[in-house]
């Protein structure tokens, strides 16, 4: 008989409660704090151990749930790590962190999906692992070219786990970094299983035997997780990293000039970026005539640090001429470029600008910035936003990509260029490097975000990238931080922000290639294949063996998945009572011998039905 409502009519199924349950709300609230929590693995905190902890603990969560719960447990955890891990975007105002984290947010749905569903299975460790990379993949990718700010891997830029992305790049680290954390979870839940495991043959001695050996085992299963979720970073030490004094000495300067930010309009400020660099340059230029500075190879201006046109500004371009045949080096000027007569689409540019006179003096050889930031360096859908959201007709211009890859010759030495935001994708500075770049430089313009972190953020990218490509980094920002990084992410000198300064420091060239640059994208290709094929086949036997393809094989997995999720929530706080008290029959009637089950009425079995 259908169900009715109090009018008499077929009741509705309601898809959505009034009020969530008790159950939904602490979940929410323990997966939003541990989202939150595990930005303290990144910079400018840094605590990289925080990381493996924060998946064993949000594993903990997924532990046994359904694909539904999974999902609701995701999105809170993506809200708690997305919205603390892009509070930098606070500073284009109010609603900028809000509507990003609330996107980034969204990834996090399917994969608690996945989470769950192959939580309970062998190998769930494995499986969720890979599910970590395979999440970080789409979001690095899609939409709009991804954004791949607050992987895993980049909270890790000095810790053991470190190393392995000379082999197998950010994913690896991700995946061992995750593997570490879900190996720690499973041993609670395996130790707690056989502790609570029941004795066979009753409760006699032999029962009793049969428990302390059945606890025995889960104590060596155990810690046998333990040592390997310790010895998975430590694998890391195994890996030989390149040295800092290897190759062929080359000495680069960085000028990190400032950028004002008040008592500007823009055409003034632009001016005042441009004669920021320029003075720097032509400090330096004026230490090496004293004797105070040894005269190096070649010098790196930042991002934009002239963001007026030198090839339509003929003043412009005199002004840099005049720094650079100052100083006397090649230098790689970073410039904004207008792409169209009207000058509403502009390039970021890097150029490579010869001293003269003489032929092949002045600007050369050119690298657009191909990988561009949705929102901050265009914006999507401009028609239909700046009709809703005011704020963005202040943004009078979209910067277009260019095209290539950012090997470029400056003087003599082959450079692998990638800026600002670049760096934190895997293909473009890989890309980059196999062009033969023998140093990697990194011109940043990160003005907009002083005191927010993300300088520090970069940087902590700029490091991973130093040891998975086994190259010298070179990080050159307008405002701070400029930094020089050896092959082995250790930074040997930096600035601070706001500061008017200059870098000059010996490095090295290499050109060798490090496995991570050999085997490129395949070892994020095959966790992400592997991760999402068994949730989605652990998902199929799930529904086959709820969908009753064999009863006794249903009661029987039924069963020992209604046991297994007890067992699990009782280690969550907040579940410890309620699960402790859902049997899956009633106590009374498990205890019954069959000649007392026999003669037994049969209202309670009665009036479960009923109910």
């Amino acid at each position: 008989m259908a169900n009715v409502d109090e009018a008499g009519g077929p009741q509705r199924r309601r898809w959505f409660r009034r009020r969530p349950s008790r159950e939904a709300v602490r979940l929410a609230a323990l997966a939003l704090l541990a989202g939150a929590v595990l930005n303290l693995a990144f910079a400018p905190v840094g605590w990289w151990p925080v990381a493996p902890l924060m998946v064993a603990a949000v594993s903990a969560l997924f532990a046994g749930r359904s694909g539904r719960r999974g999902m609701l447990i995701g999105f809170w955890f993506g809200t708690g790590f997305c919205w603390v891990m892009f509070q930098f975007l606070r500073v284009f105002g109010p609603g900028a962190q809000e509507a990003v984290g609330l996107i980034e947010s969204l990834y996090f749905i399917p994969f608690g999906w996945a989470m769950a569903r192959v939580s309970m299975a062998r190998f769930a460790p494995l499986w969720q692992a890979c599910l970590w990379v395979a999440e970080e993949a789409v979001r690095s990718r899609w939409p709009f070219g991804g954004f791949s700010w607050g992987r895993l891997a980049f909270s890790q830029p000095d810790s053991p786990f470190t190393p392995l992305a000379a082999v197998g790049g950010a994913p690896l680290v991700t995946f061992a970094v995750a593997l570490s954390g879900t190996l720690l979870w499973r041993a609670v839940v395996v130790l707690r299983e056989r502790e609570r495991e029941p004795g066979v043959g009753g409760g006699g001695g032999g029962g009793g035997g049969s428990r302390a050996l059945w606890r025995s085992v889960g104590a060596r299963w155990s810690a046998a997780m333990v040592v390997g979720a310790l010895l998975i970073p430590v694998a890391g030490y195994a890996v030989p990293l390149r040295s800092a004094d290897a190759g062929t000495p080359l000495r680069i300067a960085l000028i990190q000039g400032n950028v004002p930010r008040l008592g500007f309009g823009r055409e003034e400020q632009q001016a005042a970026v441009l004669d920021n660099h320029v003075k720097e340059t032509e400090a330096l230029a004026a230490d090496i005539r004293a004797g105070k500075a040894v005269k190096p190879d070649v010098v790196v201006w930042p991002e934009n640090g002239s963001d007026m046109d030198p090839y339509t500004d003929p003043g412009v371009k005199e002004e840099i001429q005049a720094a650079v045949d100052a100083v006397g080096v090649p230098v790689l000027i970073g410039a904004v470029i207008n792409a169209n007569a009207e000058g509403t689409n502009v390039l970021n540019r890097l150029i490579v600008w010869t001293p003269g006179p003489g032929p092949g003096s002045g600007m050369g050889a050119t690298y657009d910035k191909t990988h561009l930031v949705p929102f901050g360096e265009y914006l999507p859908f401009r028609d239909i936003l700046t009709k809703v959201i005011k704020r963005f007709n202040m943004i009078p211009r979209d910067f277009v990509p260019g095209h290539g890859v950012g090997d470029l010759t400056l003087g003599d030495v082959p450079v692998a260029a990638v800026i600002c935001f670049e760096v934190a994708y895997d293909d473009v500075v890989r890309n980059a490097v196999n062009g033969g770049g023998q140093v990697l430089l990194v011109p940043s313009n990160n003005a907009s975000y002083m005191g927010t972190g993300q300088t520090y953020q970069q940087l902590a990218i700029a490091r991973f990238r130093a040891v998975e490509h086994g190259r010298w980094t070179l990080e050159a920002a307008t405002s701070g931080v400029s930094a020089v990084i050896d092959p082995r992410g250790k930074v040997l000198a930096q600035t601070g922000e706001y500061q008017a300064r200059y870098l000059d420091m010996e490095v090295r060239r290499s050109t060798e290639r490090t496995v991570a640059d050999r085997v490129g994208a395949w070892p994020e290709l095959l966790f992400a294949v592997v991760g999402v094929g068994a949730a989605i086949v652990l998902a199929g036997v799930s529904r086959g063996v709820s969908g009753g393809v064999s009863a006794g094989v249903s009661r029987g997995a039924s069963a020992r998945r209604s046991k297994t999720l007890r067992r699990v929530r009782a280690l969550i706080p907040g579940f410890r009572g309620r699960a402790d008290t859902l049997p899956d029959a009633a106590p009374d009637e498990n205890t019954l011998t069959t000649p007392e089950r026999d003669a037994a009425p049969l209202t309670s079995a009665a009036k479960g039905r009923a109910r």
